[in-house]
């Protein structure tokens, strides 16, 4: 009979879902709408694009979810929930914005665009204990905290999401376990830095950051990554064969992604500043154009295919 009593207070998991599903639905018809607008300003904003979408969440999580709008997003009164207290009141605004940013800012600063120099100076610890942490204790509580179905921006604050036509009633306290497994997660991420700073000292990872600046540097790109991979292909008349990559994806300023001059330009120097290339089988140069605002992204993409020995054959004549 307990069991029964909290469940009806305390929203469900698919309920939750449902409400933060139409909420996103919202926002990202309002991104949409800017970018339509402002695209091109976004594009030139570049990385910091994120930055938009989360102001216009926080408004929007922010103001509705606190006492001026009775706890309640559109989602939330669609489904009848709202967040609420431990004595089933309302929070105040502050509280609720405080409550959104714990939950949004891990979603927010995973892939967003940080420069080499930040990546390897301290303050990939912050942001590893922010990304990582709470990515994974947001997701953990969420599915398996069954009693209060507080997540962690819900502890956070001292906030519960309840059917809002319940009256309040008597809800467990969370299993002192998952508390533990959070700890574990946090503890986890701020452990990672130490062995990635290390992994910066090796040769062929500092090679690609260099290779990375070096892109970035040109006129014309906003922000560059550079990978290695490798691609096995099996066949009846051949057997297996492997083939080598490196793949450089270039965020340009201007709509030219099919542009080959410019991705040769680029793929000459990769060539230059990552010798190795040249002994891999192929080199793959990805333009890439648009914007992140969080709330809604638009991209166009272009994939150029060199052979590097015959590139850097060429630059050699």
């Amino acid at each position: 009979m307990t069991d029964e009593v909290q469940q009806n207070w305390i929203a469900g998991f698919w309920r939750r879902i449902g409400a933060l599903f139409i909420d996103t639905l919202i926002l990202g018809l309002v991104g949409f709408l800017l970018g339509l607008a402002l695209g091109s300003t976004f594009v030139q904003v570049g990385g910091w694009g994120r930055l938009i979408g989360f102001v216009i969440a926080l408004v929007y999580f922010g103001a509705m979810n606190s006492k001026l709008f009775k706890g309640q997003t559109i989602g939330k009164r669609v489904l009848n929930l709202r967040v609420v207290d431990s004595d089933n009141q309302t929070i105040s605004l502050v509280r609720s914005v405080i409550r959104y940013i714990v939950l949004a800012a891990p979603f927010s600063l995973n892939g967003a665009q940080f420069s080499n120099e930040a990546l390897l100076s301290f303050l990939i610890y912050p942001l590893s204990l922010i990304i990582f942490g709470g990515l994974f204790s947001i997701i953990y509580l969420y599915i398996f905290n069954r009693i209060t179905r507080q997540s962690l921006h819900d502890l956070a604050v001292g906030t519960f999401v309840v059917n809002a036509n319940i009256e309040k009633q008597e809800v467990g306290k969370i299993w002192k376990g998952h508390l533990v497994v959070v700890a574990v997660f946090f503890i986890a991420a701020a452990i990672v830095p130490v062995f990635t700073s290390k992994l910066a000292q090796n040769e062929p990872f500092k090679d690609m950051l260099a290779v990375q600046s070096a892109l970035s540097d040109e006129p014309g790109v906003n922000y560059a990554t550079v990978t290695t991979s490798t691609t096995t292909f099996s066949s009846k008349n051949e057997g297996a064969k492997t083939t080598t990559y490196v793949t450089a994806q270039a965020f340009i300023s201007s709509n030219n992604v099919s542009d080959v001059e410019l991705a040769r330009e680029l793929a000459i120097i990769v060539i230059k500043n990552f010798p190795e290339a040249v002994r891999r089988d192929a080199l793959r140069i990805t333009l890439t154009y648009g914007y992140d605002i969080g709330i809604w992204s638009q991209w166009s993409n272009h994939a150029h295919d060199f052979n590097p020995s015959e590139l850097a054959g060429e630059e050699q004549e």
